[in-house]
């Protein structure tokens, strides 16, 4: 996906550990961006299908059949229910992206800084609630 930087995944221990699956990837802020582009792009990236599209559409839609959330599912976060999605860090990191427009929007931080970032992602491409 031709990468701008080397990426890091944090482990659970120094040695010999073993990468923590529901966290911790290390990347800047334009290749997080790529990834948001890879989703966008049902899992396509400049003609190469790297993720099945039959995965993409499964794990960014809204099923609460099972009495799930509608919010989170597969790991992935729901701010609406117009199709938008994203993934959400411990800290304050942000993934959004928003298929209606084709964008995604990149926030990194080291908190949340008291502020509703799934509402400011939403207002910011036109959608007002």
């Amino acid at each position: 996906m031709n990468m701008e930087y080397d990426a890091s995944w944090s482990l659970d221990k120094k040695k010999e550990g073993l990468e923590k699956p529901f966290c911790c990837l290390n990347a800047r802020a334009r290749d997080f961006a790529k990834l948001g582009r890879l989703y966008l792009k049902n899992g396509n990236w400049d003609g190469k299908q790297l993720v099945p599209a039959s995965w993409v559409k499964e794990s960014t839609k809204i099923d609460t059949t099972q009495g799930g959330a509608w919010s989170y599912q597969y790991q992935g976060w729901f701010p609406s229910r117009n199709g938008d999605f994203m993934a959400q860090g411990i800290l304050g990191q942000y993934v959004y992206m928003n298929p209606a427009k084709n964008l995604p929007i990149v926030r990194l931080g080291k908190d949340y800084g008291n502020v509703n970032w799934p509402n400011v992602f939403t207002r910011l491409v036109g959608r007002y609630y």
